[in-house]
């Protein structure tokens, strides 16, 4: 059983971990595509509504993706067809349910979104430990910055996050 769930320490989990990329999008889309024509990646993963959005109105189709259809800008994620695949969980604030991370697990192949009911925001730690070699997640901060993780660099330090989730 995989399940996680936020015990203390929220605020190590509101960083900008590790690339903050404080521009407004388009920019922030570009900076991300061209830091991964850089890396070499060859997926990339997006979590949480306005990023996704942001990477399909610039024509950039994330690998998968993980939404939940509440965003402080009333943002609604279009073009969910060009995924082959929507994967529905319960996934409350704070946690890393079993089906969601199963629901990860079956999103790094690709071609999948994962619409969720609660919250997505956790699952970007999930998509980090999960995501193949090559691949770069990003994720929206409160504060307005696009974070992106490219998981061979970083995946190792952020993964320490996991000491300070309770299993469930």
């Amino acid at each position: 059983m995989t399940c996680y769930r936020l015990a203390g320490r929220r605020d190590l989990f509101a960083f900008p971990y590790p690339i903050a990329i404080w521009r407004d999008p388009p920019s922030s889309v570009e900076f991300v595509k061209n830091l991964a024509e850089s890396y070499g990646a060859v997926h990339i993963y997006t979590v949480g509504d306005v990023v996704t959005r942001n990477f399909l109105s610039q024509g950039l189709v994330p690998t998968s993706a993980a939404i939940d259809e509440k965003t402080r800008r009333g943002v609604k994620v279009e073009q969910l067809n060009l995924f082959k695949k929507v994967i529905r969980v319960v996934n409350p604030p704070g946690y890393i349910t079993e089906e969601a991370w199963a629901a990860v697990e079956e999103a790094v192949g690709g071609g999948v979104v994962i619409k969720v009911e609660g919250e997505e925001d956790m699952l970007s730690l999930a998509f980090i430990k999960l995501a193949p070699p090559r691949s770069i997640v990003a994720y929206g901060h409160y504060m307005g910055a696009l974070i992106a993780v490219p998981v061979d660099w970083y995946r190792s330090h952020i993964l320490k996050l996991f000491d300070y989730l309770e299993k469930c």
